[in-house]
């Protein structure tokens, strides 16, 4: 063994072990072929050693501190210019090292695994020695993120985080403004436990009801169900989870439900520690799972914010509907939905018409019925634009006289208002939505729409990030980055138009919305072979589509920016 002083990098692939459980052999291929592409020649270039490969990460030193943020640079940089970009995290130490053999131990690998946890998507951490040592020899911004006290390491550590170059890159990163201060929580799917399968919407409708109670608390961050329901039915590391969510605090449990019994099972774990913080078990008559669900919310706050405010508490509680059997109807239908076909749209719809008959006060209902008319709008499913508006706006605004204090029932109203063009009314009802719930993902996303259509680009962007801060992985983020290609649009920033637009395309390639406003923003460009390609991807996935559709299906609040939109269109090859 010896000692020996070194620049240490500790890099580490974002959702590794969900993207193993879904296509094991695909995953290992990229893996392959970025380190051949990226990641062997970043570390050759700047002189460095690999230490050792470990899955999902790695380990390399160097002598010289520059080569290491140099080397961090480099792969970073490299990843986001791949075809099909990985997410990586990676922390960079200076320190004292003691080496047996090929490996090395010590505080100053530690310290670089944990700024390797503290880093964003996409992002680089440095400590405070590092930060020092390079001073101005490195072309790259870094930004002063305060003292962290990490795990296992006696002393605070500086901690620098990389400021992206300029461009689209800071837009899609979601911001993350006072996380230090604020503790997360990640409520995650309950295990079915039930012997039929089909249950499995009460368990996801249980850890909903807990989600939607906890996010009214101004105390802490919720992470949308949409994000968290990503790791349902894996095998799952607790710390590796919190980190890639930037949350403190994970709930998980199971749910059985057996004839007219239900048992709830959850447990609270911290994160940075593995510690159980808080674990109950709930045996309840079906008629009481609303007590339940109550109970755990109040239990699990009591652990995290001891302080909690009894009006809030009781605010936090979900007004619940007396019928359970139109519940259910209502989780089911919410179940349908989320699979966004026409023929599973057209089923949840007949639930909730079900539920609302045994049911007529339900409020969530309603909303979630007006949303069934909204994704028939949006996708040409079926019926008139205008008839859809009008029918999506009543049973939004029945969902509002049922239930003031319902954050979700402003918030689908502030959609349907918005696609009906009457913009003030739908920024009244998502600003009520955010009142009601600070950390409503689609409160904030939605928003950004009708930020994007009426032009405010600025506040688009805002808004996005917020939302992505809330729910990084949420399937509709798709939405919420649209009004920012909307409004860079508007604005005649066509090159963020086309960078939002496909960035969102990597993602979600069939996503209509982003087609059109790529196809759109490359005609302005004068870019005509690409503007005409991607006017044919859209009308491969969205057949028959006309301008004259389009002009009521999108409502750009400015005429101008409107004509504007529709001409650029017809240059790309969308028919009239």
């Amino acid at each position: 063994m010896s000692r020996r002083l070194t620049a240490i990098l500790a890099a580490d692939v974002v959702g590794y072990s969900a993207m193993m459980s879904r296509d094991e052999s695909g995953t290992l291929a990229r893996l392959v072929a970025f380190r051949k592409a990226v990641l062997d020649p970043a570390i050759a270039a700047r002189n460095g050693r690999l230490v050792k490969l470990m899955g999902d990460g790695a380990l390399v030193e160097f002598a010289s501190v520059v080569d290491a943020v140099n080397c961090a640079l480099d792969i970073q940089r490299g990843a986001r210019a791949q075809s099909e970009p990985l997410e990586l995290r990676i922390g960079v130490n200076m320190g004292d090292v003691i080496a047996q053999g090929r490996d090395i131990y010590g505080d100053g690998v530690n310290i670089a695994a944990r700024l390797e946890g503290l880093a964003e998507p996409g992002g680089i951490c440095l400590s405070g020695i590092v930060h020092q040592s390079v001073g101005r020899r490195i072309e790259a911004t870094f930004a002063d993120a305060g003292e962290h006290q990490l795990k296992n390491i006696a002393e605070p550590v500086r901690v620098f985080r990389w400021v992206p170059e300029g461009g689209i890159e800071r837009l899609l990163a979601p911001a993350r403004p006072g996380r230090s201060d604020k503790p997360g929580i990640a409520v995650l799917a309950l295990d079915n436990m039930s012997a039929d399968p089909e249950q499995e919407y009460f368990s996801d409708g249980i850890a909903e009801d807990i989600i939607t109670a906890l996010s009214h608390f101004r105390e802490f961050r919720v992470i949308a169900r949409n994000t968290s329901f990503t790791y349902k039915g894996l095998a799952i590391n607790v710390g590796k989870v919190c980190r890639e969510l930037g949350v403190r605090y994970l709930l998980e449990g199971s749910v059985r439900k057996a004839d007219n019994r239900v048992r709830v099972t959850a447990q609270l774990i911290d994160g940075e520690t593995g510690a159980h913080i808080w674990a109950d078990r709930y045996d309840r008559e079906l008629d009481d799972i609303f007590a339940v669900q109550d109970e755990m919310t109040r239990a699990i706050v009591t652990a995290v914010a001891p302080q909690a405010l009894g009006a809030e508490l009781e605010r936090a509680r979900q007004k619940a509907p007396g019928n359970l059997d139109a519940w259910d109807k209502l989780l089911q239908a919410r179940w349908h939905m989320s699979r966004m076909t026409r023929a599973e749209n057209a089923a949840g719809r007949a639930l909730l018409e079900e539920a609302i008959a045994e049911a007529p006060d339900m409020s969530d209902a309603y909303a979630t019925l007006a949303l069934t008319r909204m994704w028939d709008m949006l996708h040409l499913w079926g019926g008139e634009t205008s008839d859809l508006i009008r029918r999506a706006s009543a049973e939004a605004q029945r969902a509002i006289e049922l239930d003031q204090t319902n954050a979700n029932a402003y918030a689908l109203a502030g959609m349907v208002e918005g696609f009906a063009r009457n913009f003030e009314v739908c920024e009244s009802h998502y600003h009520r939505a955010i009142q009601l719930n600070p950390n409503l993902a689609n409160a904030h996303g939605n928003l950004c729409t009708v930020q994007g259509l009426s032009g405010d680009y600025e506040g688009a962007r805002a808004s996005a990030n917020l939302a992505l801060d809330l729910s990084p992985l949420d399937p509709m983020r798709c939405f919420w980055l649209g009004g920012v290609g909307i409004g860079a649009f508007v604005v005649e920033a066509y090159e963020d138009c086309v960078a939002v637009s496909r960035q969102v395309l990597k993602d979600f390639p069939g996503y209509a919305s982003s087609m059109r406003q790529e196809a759109a923003a490359l005609a302005m460009l004068g870019r005509e072979a690409e503007a005409h390609a991607s006017a044919e991807r859209l009308l491969e996935r969205m057949p028959g589509l006309t301008v004259s559709q389009v002009r009521t299906m999108v409502p750009v609040r400015a005429p101008e920016a409107h004509e504007r939109w529709l001409e650029a269109l017809r240059r790309a090859g969308v028919p009239d």
